[in-house]
């Protein structure tokens, strides 16, 4: 059982369980077409701590797949990742759902109904690291085919919170850091989330996308954002105002933050009184005379 456990330590150490001869196999089974082959070794170095194998080893097998797909010279790329996607999905494991959702996403234009059903199922998959694949897909998706928001405005009303946290996480394809209004684009996704009351969508929303993405590249439209939704009566909105300086974008602004902070610590809610400590014991790790 010790020698178990510090197996396990070391496999969570390692960056990579992959050794030189699953590559060879790897890139044997691509060539060959041998997909489940190929989930059958990634299940294998799959760690205790996340049910999955390393990040390092599912980008592998995905930068490898697409590399093979687009040197085959095809009219038609896109066909042929929505055909291998589709293969690997269709395999029982969440190594398949990852690495299949970010091989299918890139087929988006051959068969975008399709490909949008296959976006939402696994957006709203039980296991929270196989939606973790599926956001990064989305937000790729978005960056490629701006037709796609239209999708996503509708999956902000979706009864499912991994729907609409999804929706948070792939507006992270709208970032143009050469483009502020780039910012303006992702706030039709973000705002109308603001108001949301699922702590998954919140935690996702405020502090990191909102503060931590957006924030350091566009405090001035973040102000802006900020002037405005501050007078709002919603109290998840106010809870998402709070939280934009819960990060390095807070540590970054701590007078902007105390300014707005001073605001929101005269409100009622309770929800909002514990934003606004929170986001105050962080700030005074690094601003230790900080005060409202």
């Amino acid at each position: 059982m010790r020698q178990a456990f510090f197996i396990g330590i070391f496999e969570m150490m390692k960056d990579t369980l992959l050794t030189a001869k699953h590559k060879r196999t790897i890139d044997i089974s691509i060539r060959s077409g041998n997909y489940k082959k190929i989930i059958t070794i990634i299940d294998s170095i799959s760690t205790k701590h996340a049910g999955t194998a390393k990040m390092n080893d599912k980008r592998y097998v995905i930068a490898e797949i697409a590399s093979h797909i687009n040197n085959l010279g095809l009219k038609d790329p896109d066909r042929e990742f929505f055909r291998i996607g589709k293969k690997i999905l269709a395999l029982r494991s969440d190594n398949a759902k990852e690495i299949g959702i970010h091989t299918i996403c890139r087929g988006y234009k051959y068969n975008k109904d399709k490909v949008t059903e296959y976006l939402y199922r696994i957006t709203n998959d039980s296991n929270w690291e196989v939606r973790e694949y599926a956001a990064g897909a989305l937000s790729a998706v978005l960056r490629s085919n701006s037709e796609f928001i239209k999708t996503l405005r509708k999956w902000t009303k979706d009864k499912s919170e991994n729907i609409r946290r999804g929706v948070v996480l792939a507006a992270c394809g709208l970032r143009n850091l050469k483009d502020p209004s780039s910012f303006d684009k992702a706030l039709t996704l973000l705002e109308p989330l603001l108001s949301d009351s699922s702590r998954y969508v919140k935690v996702n929303l405020g502090p990191f996308i909102l503060g931590g993405y957006f924030g350091n590249h566009f405090p001035e439209k973040i102000f802006e954002l900020l002037d405005r939704i501050i007078k709002s009566d919603n109290e998840n909105v106010k809870w998402n105002a709070a939280m934009i300086f819960n990060n390095s974008f807070g540590n970054r602004n701590p007078n902007e933050a105390v300014k707005y902070l001073r605001i929101l610590a005269k409100d009622k809610s309770t929800v909002v009184q514990r934003a606004v400590r929170s986001t105050m014991h962080n700030l005074r790790k690094r601003h230790k005379n900080i005060k409202l």
